[in-house]
């Protein structure tokens, strides 16, 4: 019997049908989402997530109202930024927040229960607060904290314990990581590469960054919707098919909030000048010319670079206030306006610190991406090598029986172009506000920080890799299958890992 195989000019979604309907794969990412996030949500201890302590304190703060990064009264030559929150939950942060730094035994579990941290979760949120710091985080916008700040405002209206208050804010990021995403999922509905987002939205980091208090929950989900609608009008649209309205309003707005999660994003709003203006909705003018598109692009584009503007300007000086971060000692050595004069002044220097430290931490940031879990003794919690394995292997029969995608080259080497400008501005925010001047590497910059970026990187492969697997009905069939066992292993592996780490034998098998 003849072998039915892809012709070079035939999609690969035209050669059977799939395994699951597109509306089947994101009822199944939205199942598997809320599952692993809530599973996350309960497993991981209160303000022991990235930085949690710092993220409840800028949700709380929004929570009540305070949009703007509030400076608190200070004797010294260096700004403090902060709010005031709950004096339970102080408490709760300041005696049981984050790991242990150190253990008598090795093998001991990270976590271990007590009652005095019962005690404090048990606690009312009350009226009694107190004023404390959170420079590393009043620099955000209230945007990313609009669940968690939901959470933090009903938990003080209905008086609910710490610990409840806690579990609520989670669960909202949760709920809103998971519906924010489903839209950018749908928006693949008409491409095999929708099993490509599928992979990325259940990446491990990602599911752990959703159910711990934090901004890149919302900002992991905004960044991927924006880009698979972006996407979805470019390398992927083989029929020309224009945008619906609903698509077109998704994609606006999230071009408008990018700056708005975090500034450094506000480079990928440049990805709508790739979008054709025909796929735009809108009436065209006599001789089909798109001005209204023409308008509505011109109009996004000025309202991101104002919002990008305006938010700037109030956070300008919590800059000066990220030194706190690095101690008392170091404090006085990050200087953001000597470190610039120093990057523009000796361009040459500064290539060699990216060097270093690419060629140095490289192999850090790839396993961030795929499986970073919190922090531990000595380092970050990564999930097992076996569940990152799963998930590669999953995101690369995916993409390897895709579809090889129609760009021009100018809209290829566009993306490329953005997402490289992206990485750069990661590396660069951080050298400039967390290192010391004229350090020889970059602090601070850790793997998670690209998950948003990993779909753009995808997006952009896929006219550029012509290469595919033969894309028959039977070769697909198993390709649906693998990705609906290796994803959903992948997280249940990265799950247990954490399980382990932080509830049994601990971060290090020592005696």
């Amino acid at each position: 019997m003849a072998t039915a195989v892809l012709a070079p000019d035939r999609a690969p979604e035209h050669v059977h049908r799939p395994s699951l309907r597109p509306r089947g794969v994101v009822a199944l990412f939205a199942g598997l989402s809320l599952l692993f996030g809530a599973v996350f949500a309960a497993m991981v201890p209160a303000a022991w997530g990235p930085d949690e302590s710092s993220h409840f304190k800028r949700a709380y703060q929004v929570s009540q109202g305070g949009f703007a990064p509030e400076r608190l009264p200070d004797d010294g030559p260096y700004p403090v930024y902060g709010g005031s929150v709950p004096a339970a939950a102080a408490a709760l942060m300041s005696g049981h927040g984050g790991p242990p730094r150190t253990k008598e035994r090795g093998s001991d579990p990270l976590f271990v229960p007590s009652e005095a941290r019962e005690q404090a979760l048990a606690a009312p949120l009350g009226d009694e607060h107190v004023q404390t710091s959170f420079a590393n985080t009043a620099a955000y916008s209230p945007v990313p904290y609009l669940p968690s700040a939901l959470g933090a405002r009903i938990g003080t209206a209905a008086d609910l314990s710490v610990g409840s208050t806690w579990a609520l804010m989670r669960v909202l990021q949760v709920l809103s990581y998971t519906a924010v995403v489903a839209v950018g999922l749908w928006a693949l509905r008409h491409s095999r590469f929708l099993w490509v987002g599928f992979c990325v939205a259940l990446v491990p980091t990602a599911l752990y960054q959703s159910a711990v208090i934090s901004a890149d929950s919302v900002t992991n989900a905004v960044v991927f919707t924006f880009v698979a609608l972006v996407l979805r009008a470019t390398v992927l649209n083989r029929s020309e098919e224009p945008f619906s309205r609903f698509e077109l309003a998704a994609v606006l707005a999230c071009a408008g909030a990018l700056p708005l999660m975090k500034p450094t994003y506000v480079i990928l709003s440049l990805l709508l000048l790739a979008v054709p203006l025909r796929r735009y909705p809108l009436p065209c003018r006599a001789g089909g010319r798109p001005v209204a598109a023409a308008l509505v692009l011109a109009a996004c584009l000025l309202l991101t670079l104002l919002g990008f503007a305006v938010w700037m300007s109030l956070a300008a000086g919590t800059t000066e206030a990220m030194g706190i971060l690095r101690g008392p000692e170091e404090r006085h050595m990050v200087r953001p306006d000597d470190q610039l004069a120093f990057v523009l002044g000796e361009p040459v220097a500064v290539l060699g610190v990216a060097a270093r430290t690419i060629l140095t931490l490289d192999w850090q940031y790839a396993a961030g991406v795929v499986g970073q879990m919190g922090y531990g003794p000595g380092g970050n919690i990564n999930g097992p090598f076996v569940g990152a394995v799963c998930w590669l292997v999953a995101v690369g029969a995916a993409f390897f029986h895709g579809p090889r995608g129609r760009a021009a080259r100018r809209v290829v080497v566009w993306f490329a172009v953005v997402l490289l400008l992206n990485v750069a501005a990661v590396f660069g925010t951080l050298y400039l506000s967390f290192a010391p001047v004229q350090s020889g590497i970059v602090n601070g910059v850790q793997g998670r920080y690209f998950v948003p970026l990993a779909l753009l990187l995808l997006g952009t492969l896929v006219p550029l890799v012509s290469a595919r697997f033969p894309a028959t009905p039977q070769s697909l069939r198993r390709v649906d299958t693998t990705v609906l066992v290796l994803v959903p292993l992948s997280a249940a592996l990265a799950v247990a890992g954490y399980a382990t780490v932080v509830h049994v034998t601990g971060h290090y098998a020592l005696p």
